[in-house]
């Protein structure tokens, strides 16, 4: 009874731990401006093939700019614009959870991080990342589990992996990492006046 009583209280104090961490990693990007050159790949269970994206990532609060060769996404909070800039044409949502996390894993973390067991992988130890898992509590949740790296030094995210429910893995690698940027917030609100003849599809 001891030893089982031992073990539970070890548990309950690395969960404690593994919660520790993501909240100082979610204060991190709630207090600073950042940016980050990022790696995509989307990986669909009925596809050998994946999907890949790189470019460069800022992000305030829960306001983003993901910047590629194909497209910038604009989200300011509630609206996004996607611009594709080979055809000078931008789409405008309102994009649900799953939506938005497919161009932005990350602001999924602070609404997942209250409503998931939180605790470190047992399969991975690394000298200079945590390795986080986010399993939601809520059987019929999109996602199935969230893995988060996290450097033990700065806070920083270093990758981030969504499983949703379907299978689909969604995989993003942080690299460049910069924060503490004077970023205002009209930054993150796409203007359609900036681009001569576009044509706009307001899907809200």
């Amino acid at each position: 009874m001891i030893a089982i009583a031992a073990i539970i209280s070890v548990n309950a104090q690395s969960n404690s731990n593994a919660v520790k961490v993501v909240d100082n990693m979610l204060q991190l990007l709630k207090n600073n401006a950042i940016k980050t050159n990022f790696e995509m790949e989307v990986k669909e269970p009925s596809s050998a093939q994946s999907h890949r994206m790189k470019g460069n990532f800022t992000m305030k609060e829960n306001k983003f700019i993901l910047n590629t060769a194909e497209m910038n996404v604009y989200f300011d909070g509630k609206t996004q614009s996607a611009y594709m800039t080979s055809v000078n044409e931008v789409s405008i949502t309102n994009p649900t959870e799953k939506e938005l996390a497919e161009t932005n894993p990350m602001a999924i973390i602070s609404s997942y991080k209250r409503k998931s067991a939180i605790k470190f992988a047992k399969s991975s130890i690394s000298k200079s990342f945590h390795v986080i898992e986010l399993i939601p509590k809520d059987k019929n949740s999109s996602f199935k589990k969230i893995v988060l790296n996290v450097n033990k030094t700065n806070n920083y995210p270093l990758f981030i992996e969504l499983i949703d429910k379907s299978g689909m893995i969604t995989d993003l690698t942080l690299t460049q990492f910069k924060s503490g940027l004077n970023i205002s917030d009209n930054t993150f609100i796409f203007n359609p006046k900036k681009y001569k003849d576009i044509e706009i599809n307001d899907l809200r």
